[in-house]
């Protein structure tokens, strides 16, 4: 007789302390984790799939993925921040670019318009993800927004009010992705930080064979390194009838 292999995934949201990583097997919640790299997560790999709320694919311009993403979240848009080109990352990397004001530059002479400053802080996090995703590791984007709002069948509560901490915890809970109240490194991980991670490793978990999924844009042309640049949704689970709890695990 052969041996069931288990799906093993990662879903990953950066935090301020790195990374927060919640890790799914056969879609139950293993542990969740802080880590300052992502190298360290993927260490006890391989992984089938890893879902990254970070930008994954970059062009010379406007992401094809970005608008379809904002297009998923009417009232909630702006939760969906334009990529820096991929000119600005190499740059970075290089050491060329060392200020907002000079990959802002490098942007506009790219592409006609600068970056903003939240995309300028998170180029570390980018490069870490470009440079693992280089060296074969299966990362793929998640927007945990567009993830939630496909679940919910609308855009939520602002993630960082207690409706939409609360709400969005609900639905994982659903899904029985259900998340310790305490891990290694909580207190330096914010509330929405942990559940877009959760949300990540279950759309993996669908990458991995455990649900369908969807990619915004459905077909693009737009391609980086001879892959498409999309963003990675799972389609909803048939709803099922009757009231649903689970314990809190502690």
């Amino acid at each position: 007789m052969g041996t069931m292999t288990s799906r093993r995934v990662l879903g990953v949201d950066g935090c301020s302390a790195g990374w927060v990583v919640v890790r799914l097997t056969d879609g139950v919640v293993g542990d969740v984790e802080v880590v300052a790299h992502l190298a360290e997560a993927l260490q006890d790999g391989p992984f089938d799939a890893v879902g990254v709320d970070m930008p994954i694919g970059l062009a010379d311009g406007p992401r094809e993925a970005d608008a379809a993403a904002r297009r998923l979240l009417p009232g909630r848009a702006s939760s969906v921040f334009s990529a820096p080109p991929r000119t600005v990352i190499d740059g970075a990397r290089e050491g060329v670019l060392l200020t907002h004001a000079q990959a802002t530059a490098r942007a506009a002479e790219a592409t006609g318009a600068g970056i903003s400053m939240q995309a300028w802080r998170l180029v570390p996090r980018i490069i870490e993800v470009d440079d693992l995703v280089a060296a074969g590791h299966p990362l793929h984007e998640v927007h945990p927004e567009a993830a939630f709002a496909m679940l919910a069948g609308a855009p939520l509560p602002r993630k960082r009010s207690w409706a939409g901490i609360t709400t969005r915890r609900a639905i994982l809970d659903r899904l029985d992705v259900v998340l310790p109240d305490r891990f290694p490194g909580d207190e330096a991980a914010a509330p929405d930080d942990v559940v877009d991670a959760a949300v990540c490793a279950w759309v993996a978990d669908g990458i991995a064979g455990a649900g369908a999924v969807v990619t915004l844009p459905e077909t693009t042309g737009q391609l980086d390194r001879g892959r498409p640049i999309v963003i990675t949704a799972r389609v909803p689970p048939p709803v099922t009838p009757g009231p649903r709890t689970h314990p809190r695990r502690t």
